[in-house]
């Protein structure tokens, strides 16, 4: 029997959208609040059901969604002693059950949902919000988003927008599709909705590949498949089955993943992986399960194109016609977001049909996406399927295009180093391009840089803004706030602890790192620490969460002081040297009138110290006093001229690839500039000579 769902002062926060600070204030002011049931003094747990009753008699339960109180009672039940993963797998098997009708198997997840803290509430908050088969399937979704977000940057995920662009290369209309580490099914639903007829894949944690099972069941088309669970490597579930396509993500830089165990495996048909390049073990894993003439799909990070460890497979994969194309993607398309991934399109070879060319494209040109600002995956895929859909008309035809696609021919690739990097084997300018392609590419580059200043335009801050009535704020240092509890004070190590920052981005061994150079120029999380997560160095450090603002503790006098709050994408990665984070309760401090305030002139010279190098003192940083309304209002105001000048950067980098492009087909004879107009009255022309005439 089930034992009654409990719940921490923590959840009640959730429940009730408050802070653990009032959660603290009702127990201390409030006789009438529920008594603990159990737990420990630290970490006290109570009936939910009480406290639910307590929050609505006293007006403090606030209205949810159907879909969010299902999430916050998957959350109870997964809190208690059940994994995370299984209760929302659990939920979503109930779902997709609900919508096969099938009675018997909804009844048996009935019964497991039941068995965990809370599981009865659960089980009415999903019939009341699954009561026909498309409800379901929105829910399905709405927890699906909820279980991410709730993952943050530890989430291994492929991005909608790619997932469909690697099906689309694939072509999977019509065919058995095949995800060797799958995750939550992402690839295999986009697959779906392309045209799969069937759709199997294999993902490591047994419960991730539960919840897989369930969302794959669950897309429209209903296409059949299964989800197996274990490593795919080590223990393949699928040994000696073939399918029409594979689409795969598979973790990067694994250091465990069976090297020694599979030194005489089958699968190694063009070189055994070494122990370093897990990745090109992967690629090897997906052809042997890809049909003849079938098509596979592998992201990749950037360093395998290179690695001096790999040129052996990699010369075996272009010698033998496995290669048919490398695509380099821009930063943000995927995690790791700060480096630019790559996709490799293989297929397994007929006997005597290696290809006479592969095909190189970079899509990254000019391309940065970030959370403001998010990748334009329309042209994007739209670019890439024109080349590549070209270059499958007609291999030895294709057209180059400068600086964005070049088809070349296999033999050019098979040098000592057989670098793969899409940049290194693109035409610039080249000689035999046409005239008409370089006005093309630059008519791109322009409209590109037109959009870019329209959407500055249109971000312009400050219209409407009224005057503000004279008078003195009202302030508090960041010292008195950490004592109120109304934020919390974080220091990066004052030294690296013993662990360096990778030399080449995305070659580290450990996770992702935040640095002032990151803060200073808003980038993407660019560092890595050169050690693995579980390190003891790495469990000491600080790691952002979504809503933190980190502030530099040092920089140059000539850097100007910037304050970053934490977006989804920084989430899970350590805060780097020389930078503090602060961490506000939201219910007293808004994240984005903390940072507007504290970029301050004034805060800078008041707590600053030094003449070349300023050390700030955190605690002697201040804000003002303003209700929470009022803080969110001048947040909000922040956040614009935040994203403006993101926006102008945009611009600026647009501007100087235009200027790139437009000198260089001047220089190299492709394009030539505008016709003289016709002079206006009274204007003065002057000739090659140097001779004014009027």
């Amino acid at each position: 029997m089930a034992e009654p769902p409990q719940v921490t002062a923590a959840d009640i926060a959730r429940i009730a959208r408050v802070s653990r600070t009032t959660v603290s204030n009702w127990r201390r002011r409030h006789e009438d609040f529920p008594q603990p049931v159990g737990g420990s003094g630290n970490r006290p747990l109570f009936d939910r059901a009480e406290v639910e009753r307590w929050l609505a008699h006293s007006d403090r339960l606030p209205e949810h969604a159907p879909h969010e109180r299902v999430w916050e009672l998957t959350r109870t039940a997964a809190d208690g002693s059940a994994d995370p993963r299984e209760t929302v797998a659990a939920v979503q098997e109930l779902l997709f059950h609900l919508t096969r009708g099938d009675t018997p198997a909804a009844g048996a997840a009935e019964r497991r949902l039941s068995a965990y803290p809370g599981g009865a509430g659960l089980l009415g908050a999903v019939y009341e919000a699954a009561r026909t088969s498309e409800r379901a399937r929105e829910l399905s979704d709405h927890l699906h988003g909820h279980y991410l977000g709730a993952l943050g940057g530890k989430a291994h995920i492929t991005p909608e927008p790619l997932s469909r662009l690697m099906a689309d290369l694939a072509d999977v209309q019509g065919a058995e599709v095949f995800d060797p580490a799958c995750g939550t099914g992402t690839l295999l639903r986009a697959a779906s909705r392309d045209g799969a007829v069937g759709l199997y894949g294999q993902e490591a944690e047994e419960a991730t590949a539960r919840l897989a099972q369930a969302l794959v069941g669950l897309v429209p088309s209903g296409a059949p498949g299964r989800i197996a669970a274990g490593d795919s490597l080590t223990a393949d579930a699928f040994g000696g089955r073939l399918f029409d396509a594979v689409l795969c993500n598979p973790p990067f830089n694994q250091r465990d993943w069976g090297a020694e165990r599979l030194a005489y495996d089958e699968r190694w048909a063009y070189g055994v992986p070494p122990r370093s390049e897990s990745e090109l073990a992967w690629v090897q894993h997906c052809l042997a399960h890809t049909r003849p003439g079938g098509r596979t799909v592998v992201l990749m990070p950037p360093a395998a194109a290179s690695r001096p460890s790999g040129r052996r497979i990699r010369r075996e994969l272009l010698r033998r016609g496995a290669l048919a194309a490398v695509i380099g993607l821009p930063a943000g398309a995927a995690a790791p977001l700060h480096v630019g991934l790559h996709l490799w399109v293989l297929r397994q070879p007929a006997a005597d049909a290696a290809p006479p060319r592969v095909l190189f494209v970079d899509a990254g040109n000019g391309q940065e996406g970030t959370e403001r600002s998010p990748l334009d995956w329309e042209e994007l895929s739209g670019g890439v399927d024109g080349v590549w859909r070209a270059f499958l008309d007609a291999p030895e035809k294709a057209a180059d295009v400068p600086g964005f696609s070049g088809a070349v021919p296999v033999v050019e690739l098979l040098d000592d180093a057989v670098d793969l990097t899409p940049q290194r084997h693109l035409p610039v300018a080249a000689p035999e391009a046409s005239a008409e392609e370089a006005r093309v590419w630059a008519g791109k580059t322009r409209r590109r840089l037109l959009r870019a200043l329209e959407r500055a335009r249109a971000r312009v801050p400050g219209e409407g803004w009224p005057a503000r009535e004279e008078g003195e704020w009202r302030v508090m240092a960041l010292a008195d706030l950490a004592r109120s509890g109304a934020l919390t004070l974080y220091r990066a190590p004052s030294t690296a602890s013993g662990l360096s920052l990778a030399a080449e981005e995305g070659t580290g061994r450990g996770p992702r790192v935040l640095t002032l150079t990151d803060v200073l120029g808003a980038g993407e999380p660019s560092g890595c620490l050169d050690a693995p997560s579980d390190s003891e160095g790495a469990r000491g450090r600080v790691e952002v969460r979504t809503g933190d603002v980190v502030v530099p503790s040092a920089l140059a006098r000539r850097e100007p002081y910037r304050a970053r709050v934490a977006t989804e994408a920084d989430a899970g990665a350590l805060l780097g040297l020389n930078l503090h984070l602060l961490r506000p309760d939201t219910a007293h401090i808004d994240p984005w009138f903390l940072a507007g305030f504290l970029e301050d002139e004034d805060n800078l010279r008041r707590a600053g110290q030094g003449s070349t190098v300023i050390r700030v003192d955190l605690r002697r940083l201040r804000v003002p006093l303003l209700p929470l309304a009022e803080q969110r209002r001048y947040g909000a105001a922040f956040r614009e001229l935040h994203e403006f000048r993101a926006e102008l950067d945009r611009v600026r980098a647009a501007a100087e690839d235009l200027g790139q492009r437009l000198s260089g087909g001047l220089r190299s004879g492709l394009l030539a500039p505008p016709s003289p107009s016709t002079p206006r009255a009274g204007e003065e022309v002057t000739d090659i000579g140097g001779i004014s005439q009027t």
